[in-house]
């Protein structure tokens, strides 16, 4: 048997010189310089989302499901590959992982509340399946084929993310000015 010498052989078939041909480079520092500016762009845009702090849960949960709305995102499809007992409950960490999967960016504020809220029996677990349940709702309601006369809302997503509200003083000048 003959043995082949590959270095030889790639040598020949790719021809290495007539793809790495000096005058087609497509760098340039004009092209270095744009890139750079739009990566600048980039991360100023993503320091203001992560800078988002919730008022309370529905919140995060109607941001949660605007996005999940918009992308028509089955969430707990990300969930599901953590629980490999399928028991409902995942770690903190994987939690945090497969919301991070579905590509939603949330603050740690945000991921506090969720945490607080869905936390399981014992701190090491949180219910997966109840948040997207929660989540869900913007699709619609678990169980609607065992009761279907019920009223069906649509699930809030809403926020008040950044909203400042009145004090008692300015709630009173603004009574004030409309009589």
């Amino acid at each position: 048997l003959d043995e082949v010498n590959y270095v030889d052989f790639i040598n020949d078939v790719d021809q290495i010189e007539a793809i790495y041909k000096k005058e087609e480079r497509i760098f340039n520092l004009d092209n270095v310089e744009e890139f750079r500016k739009t990566m600048t762009m980039k991360q100023n845009v993503e320091k203001e989302i992560f800078k988002a702090k919730p008022g309370e849960l529905q919140d995060v949960l109607g941001r949660i499901r605007e996005y999940t709305k918009q992308q028509r995102i089955r969430i707990a499809e990300f969930f599901r590959d953590f629980d490999k007992l399928r028991s409902g409950f995942v770690t903190p960490a994987q939690f945090r992982i497969a919301v991070n999967m579905t590509k939603i960016h949330l603050s740690n504020d945000e991921y506090r509340l969720l945490i607080a809220e869905f936390k399981g029996p014992d701190d090491l677990k949180m219910r997966w399946r109840d948040f997207c349940d929660e989540v869900d709702q913007v699709f619609t309601k678990k169980a609607l084929e065992k009761d279907p006369e019920l009223k069906v809302e649509q699930a809030s997503t809403k926020t008040s993310y950044g909203v400042v509200y009145l004090n008692e003083r300015e709630k009173a000048i603004c009574k004030e000015v409309c009589d």
